[in-house]
Protein backbone atom coordinates (compact mmCIF):
# COMPACT_ATOMS: atom_id res chain seq x y z
CA UNK A 1 0.00 0.00 0.00
CA UNK A 2 3.12 2.36 1.00
CA UNK A 3 4.45 1.47 -2.58
CA UNK A 4 1.24 2.20 -4.58
CA UNK A 5 0.38 5.57 -2.02
CA UNK A 6 3.85 6.91 -3.75
CA UNK A 7 3.41 5.88 -6.75
CA UNK A 8 -0.02 7.73 -6.90
CA UNK A 9 1.18 10.79 -5.47
CA UNK A 10 4.02 10.80 -8.33
CA UNK A 11 1.74 10.78 -10.98
CA UNK A 12 -0.53 13.31 -9.83
CA UNK A 13 3.12 15.83 -9.22
CA UNK A 14 3.38 14.43 -13.01
CA UNK A 15 0.28 15.35 -14.60
CA UNK A 16 -0.44 18.61 -12.31
CA UNK A 17 1.43 20.74 -14.49
CA UNK A 18 -0.36 19.42 -17.44
CA UNK A 19 -3.70 19.69 -15.68
CA UNK A 20 -3.03 23.67 -14.69
CA UNK A 21 -2.21 24.36 -18.12
CA UNK A 22 -5.46 22.67 -19.88
CA UNK A 23 -7.50 24.19 -17.28
CA UNK A 24 -5.95 27.73 -17.89
CA UNK A 25 -6.23 27.30 -21.68
CA UNK A 26 -9.70 26.37 -20.99
CA UNK A 27 -10.96 28.97 -18.89
CA UNK A 28 -8.96 31.29 -21.36
CA UNK A 29 -11.10 29.45 -23.95
CA UNK A 30 -14.77 29.82 -22.21
CA UNK A 31 -13.43 33.45 -21.28
CA UNK A 32 -13.31 34.53 -25.18
CA UNK A 33 -15.76 32.55 -26.14
CA UNK A 34 -18.30 34.45 -24.39
CA UNK A 35 -16.97 38.06 -25.28
CA UNK A 36 -16.04 38.08 -28.51
CA UNK A 37 -18.39 35.22 -30.37
CA UNK A 38 -21.54 37.38 -29.37
CA UNK A 39 -19.81 40.08 -31.34
CA UNK A 40 -18.73 38.13 -33.93
CA UNK A 41 -22.52 36.49 -34.27
CA UNK A 42 -23.67 40.36 -35.12
CA UNK A 43 -22.23 39.51 -38.33
CA UNK A 44 -24.55 38.22 -40.69
CA UNK A 45 -22.31 36.31 -43.14
CA UNK A 46 -20.54 34.59 -39.88
CA UNK A 47 -23.72 34.21 -38.81
CA UNK A 48 -25.44 32.37 -40.71
CA UNK A 49 -22.59 30.32 -42.77
CA UNK A 50 -19.58 29.72 -40.14
CA UNK A 51 -20.43 27.05 -36.75
CA UNK A 52 -20.27 28.27 -33.13
CA UNK A 53 -16.76 27.15 -32.47
CA UNK A 54 -15.11 28.26 -35.80
CA UNK A 55 -16.24 32.14 -34.84
CA UNK A 56 -14.77 31.00 -31.30
CA UNK A 57 -11.24 30.16 -32.89
CA UNK A 58 -11.88 33.26 -35.06
CA UNK A 59 -12.14 35.23 -31.78
CA UNK A 60 -9.00 33.59 -30.31
CA UNK A 61 -6.70 34.52 -33.17
CA UNK A 62 -8.25 38.30 -33.02
CA UNK A 63 -7.10 38.45 -29.53
CA UNK A 64 -3.72 36.65 -29.97
CA UNK A 65 -3.16 39.68 -32.65
CA UNK A 66 -4.13 42.17 -30.55
CA UNK A 67 -2.07 40.62 -27.59
CA UNK A 68 0.93 41.24 -29.72
CA UNK A 69 -0.30 44.62 -30.81
CA UNK A 70 -0.62 45.57 -27.36
CA UNK A 71 3.07 44.19 -26.66
CA UNK A 72 4.44 45.86 -29.49
CA UNK A 73 2.92 49.26 -28.73
CA UNK A 74 3.77 49.24 -25.16
CA UNK A 75 7.46 49.59 -26.89
CA UNK A 76 6.72 52.91 -28.72
CA UNK A 77 6.59 56.31 -27.14
CA UNK A 78 2.47 56.76 -27.56
CA UNK A 79 2.14 53.24 -26.30
CA UNK A 80 4.77 53.74 -23.24
CA UNK A 81 2.65 56.97 -22.48
CA UNK A 82 -0.90 55.14 -22.03
CA UNK A 83 0.83 52.56 -20.06
CA UNK A 84 2.41 54.96 -17.64
CA UNK A 85 -0.87 57.09 -17.56
CA UNK A 86 -2.62 53.59 -16.18
CA UNK A 87 0.46 52.98 -13.62
CA UNK A 88 -0.39 56.25 -12.20
CA UNK A 89 -4.24 55.33 -11.83
CA UNK A 90 -3.15 52.06 -10.23
CA UNK A 91 -0.70 54.01 -8.22
CA UNK A 92 -4.08 55.96 -6.50
CA UNK A 93 -6.14 52.76 -5.23
CA UNK A 94 -5.20 51.81 -2.44
CA UNK A 95 -5.69 48.18 -2.22
CA UNK A 96 -5.34 47.56 -6.01
CA UNK A 97 -1.96 49.19 -6.11
CA UNK A 98 -0.30 46.80 -4.11
CA UNK A 99 -1.27 43.66 -5.81
CA UNK A 100 -0.87 45.16 -9.13
CA UNK A 101 2.67 46.18 -8.99
CA UNK A 102 3.77 43.35 -7.52
CA UNK A 103 2.00 41.55 -10.10
CA UNK A 104 3.59 43.71 -12.37
CA UNK A 105 6.93 43.17 -10.79
CA UNK A 106 6.93 39.27 -11.08
CA UNK A 107 5.67 39.79 -15.22
CA UNK A 108 9.13 41.94 -15.45
CA UNK A 109 11.24 38.78 -14.20
CA UNK A 110 9.78 36.57 -16.31
CA UNK A 111 9.99 38.90 -18.99
CA UNK A 112 14.19 39.55 -18.26
CA UNK A 113 13.21 42.97 -17.88
CA UNK A 114 16.69 44.73 -16.78
CA UNK A 115 14.75 47.34 -15.13
CA UNK A 116 13.09 44.49 -12.76
CA UNK A 117 12.64 45.14 -9.42
CA UNK A 118 14.22 41.81 -8.25
CA UNK A 119 17.76 42.34 -8.09
CA UNK A 120 19.42 39.59 -6.84
CA UNK A 121 18.12 36.07 -4.87
CA UNK A 122 18.97 36.44 -1.34
CA UNK A 123 18.96 33.96 1.70
CA UNK A 124 18.40 35.00 5.40
CA UNK A 125 17.47 34.10 8.83
CA UNK A 126 13.68 34.24 9.42
CA UNK A 127 11.35 34.61 11.16
CA UNK A 128 14.16 33.93 13.88
CA UNK A 129 17.59 32.66 14.12
CA UNK A 130 18.02 29.46 12.88
CA UNK A 131 15.53 28.89 10.11
CA UNK A 132 16.53 30.46 6.74
CA UNK A 133 14.19 32.39 3.90
CA UNK A 134 14.31 33.56 0.51
CA UNK A 135 13.42 36.51 -0.77
CA UNK A 136 14.60 39.54 -3.58
CA UNK A 137 16.99 42.13 -2.91
CA UNK A 138 14.87 45.41 -4.24
CA UNK A 139 17.08 47.78 -3.59
CA UNK A 140 21.01 47.23 -3.49
CA UNK A 141 23.02 50.74 -2.43
CA UNK A 142 26.92 50.24 -1.66
CA UNK A 143 27.01 52.56 0.14
CA UNK A 144 24.83 51.52 3.16
CA UNK A 145 24.46 49.17 5.33
CA UNK A 146 21.14 48.09 5.03
CA UNK A 147 19.50 45.89 2.07
CA UNK A 148 15.63 46.29 1.04
CA UNK A 149 14.36 42.86 0.92
CA UNK A 150 10.87 41.13 -0.34
CA UNK A 151 10.07 38.22 1.40
CA UNK A 152 7.32 36.71 -0.91
CA UNK A 153 5.23 34.22 0.46
CA UNK A 154 4.31 30.55 -1.11
CA UNK A 155 2.77 29.75 -3.12
CA UNK A 156 1.53 33.26 -4.33
CA UNK A 157 4.59 35.28 -4.62
CA UNK A 158 2.22 38.22 -5.92
CA UNK A 159 1.83 39.01 -1.81
CA UNK A 160 4.90 39.23 0.98
CA UNK A 161 6.48 41.03 3.37
CA UNK A 162 8.94 44.18 2.84
CA UNK A 163 11.86 43.87 5.15
CA UNK A 164 15.08 45.89 5.86
CA UNK A 165 17.90 43.82 6.82
CA UNK A 166 21.85 44.91 7.92
CA UNK A 167 23.83 43.88 5.09
CA UNK A 168 26.09 41.19 7.65
CA UNK A 169 23.13 39.52 7.91
CA UNK A 170 22.19 38.86 4.23
CA UNK A 171 23.68 36.26 2.19
CA UNK A 172 23.45 36.80 -1.87
CA UNK A 173 23.04 33.62 -3.36
CA UNK A 174 24.68 32.52 -7.27
CA UNK A 175 21.18 32.30 -8.71
CA UNK A 176 18.48 33.73 -11.50
CA UNK A 177 15.83 35.50 -9.93
CA UNK A 178 13.50 33.16 -11.92
CA UNK A 179 15.09 30.02 -10.52
CA UNK A 180 14.57 31.73 -6.93
CA UNK A 181 10.23 32.52 -8.33
CA UNK A 182 10.40 28.77 -9.46
CA UNK A 183 11.90 27.65 -5.65
CA UNK A 184 9.21 29.58 -3.97
CA UNK A 185 6.26 28.94 -6.08
CA UNK A 186 6.47 25.01 -5.68
CA UNK A 187 7.49 25.18 -2.17
CA UNK A 188 10.86 24.13 -2.81
CA UNK A 189 9.07 20.76 -4.29
CA UNK A 190 11.27 21.79 -7.52
CA UNK A 191 14.93 22.61 -6.64
CA UNK A 192 17.63 22.45 -9.42
CA UNK A 193 20.52 20.27 -8.34
CA UNK A 194 22.79 23.63 -9.14
CA UNK A 195 20.51 25.71 -6.63
CA UNK A 196 20.21 23.11 -4.20
CA UNK A 197 24.25 23.25 -3.87
CA UNK A 198 24.38 27.10 -3.34
CA UNK A 199 21.79 26.75 -1.31
CA UNK A 200 23.44 24.36 0.96
CA UNK A 201 26.83 26.01 0.83
CA UNK A 202 25.55 28.97 1.75
CA UNK A 203 23.83 27.36 5.08
CA UNK A 204 26.68 25.59 5.45
CA UNK A 205 29.07 28.96 5.31
CA UNK A 206 26.55 30.49 7.57
CA UNK A 207 26.82 28.11 10.46
CA UNK A 208 30.71 28.27 9.91
CA UNK A 209 30.25 31.73 10.85
CA UNK A 210 28.49 31.50 13.88
CA UNK A 211 30.51 29.47 15.61
CA UNK A 212 33.57 31.37 14.66
CA UNK A 213 31.45 34.57 16.13
CA UNK A 214 30.49 32.18 19.17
Amino acid sequence: MVDIRRQFLTGILTITPVAVTVWITWKIYLLIDGFVRPLLEQIPFLRENVPPFVNTIIGVLVSAILIVLIGKSAKNLLGAAVFNAFDRLMDKIPVIRGVFHISKQISEVFLNNSNSAFQKVAMFDYPRSGIKALGFVTNDDPYKSNLNIFLPTTPNPTSGFMLILPRADVQLLDMSVEEGIRIIISGGSVVENSSADIIEQAIASSEQTGESND
